[in-house]
């Protein structure tokens, strides 16, 4: 099964936030996130990690408590000794966090916003670019291509290593180094777009999309250990 947990981010109690988290994570994790300069980041990024953490627990019921996380060394991470693949995307007020136990997986959420859509007209493929063009909403095609070749990239781990333009989606399907990738699109808000992509094919029956209150997320790392989450 696929699942797509998803949260809005609030500065309501922001003080007693970053105070809880300082107690639920690790202190490598702790580390990384007080790097960011601006609060949303930070707080986007622990939310994130809430996301990860309730899914493996409540839907796939995995002991939290003692999971190891690691990093590839394209510094894609990880679970160590797990089939469980995840991936997590933020975007303005949208954190999102996507968990499967059928292979790799990638997810992209961006908030459509209005940008001058000819300077990015080198990461498409002409084809790409022309239906860009002609479609009736023209910033909703534009940004439903990008994530999902964000979310193929993300799958596929090797991040920048890896040009948007060097290969096209055409059918919710594309192919790297022949390895097939296919894409699902999630709906959470009209004014966002969210793809995931998997290696395997999978139906949009067998995608459950779950919205979380971050409150809810809060309560629940105060009593769970995270501290195994870097």
């Amino acid at each position: 099964m696929t699942h797509l947990l998803f949260t809005y981010l609030t500065d309501d109690g922001n003080d007693a936030f970053f105070a809880d988290a300082e107690h639920m994570f690790s202190e490598e994790f702790v580390r990384k996130y007080s790097k960011y300069k601006r609060w949303q980041d930070a707080k986007s990024t622990i939310l994130g990690r809430l996301l990860l953490a309730y899914g493996l627990k409540n839907l796939y019921q995995l002991d939290i408590d003692n999971l190891k996380m690691n990093f590839s060394k394209d510094k894609k991470p990880f679970l160590e000794n797990s089939s469980i693949q995840f991936n997590i995307s933020h975007a303005n007020d949208v954190i999102v966090c996507a968990i499967t136990s059928v292979g790799d997986i990638g997810v992209d959420v961006e908030k459509i916003n209005a940008i001058p859509i000819e300077d990015f007209k080198d990461q498409f493929s002409p084809s790409e670019y022309k239906t860009i063009l002609g479609a009736p909403k023209v910033l909703e095609q534009f940004y439903t291509y990008w994530t999902q070749k964000e979310a193929v990239v993300k799958s596929n781990g090797s991040g920048l290593h890896i040009p948007l333009q060097s290969f096209e989606i055409s059918n919710q399907s594309t192919f790297i180094a022949d390895q097939p990738y296919y894409l699902n699109e999630i709906s959470i808000d009209v004014d966002y777009k969210c793809h995931i992509a998997t290696q395997s094919l999978i139906h949009e029956e067998d995608v459950t999309t779950i919205s979380l209150k971050s409150a809810l997320l809060t309560d629940f790392g105060s009593v769970n250990s995270l501290k195994s989450f870097r």
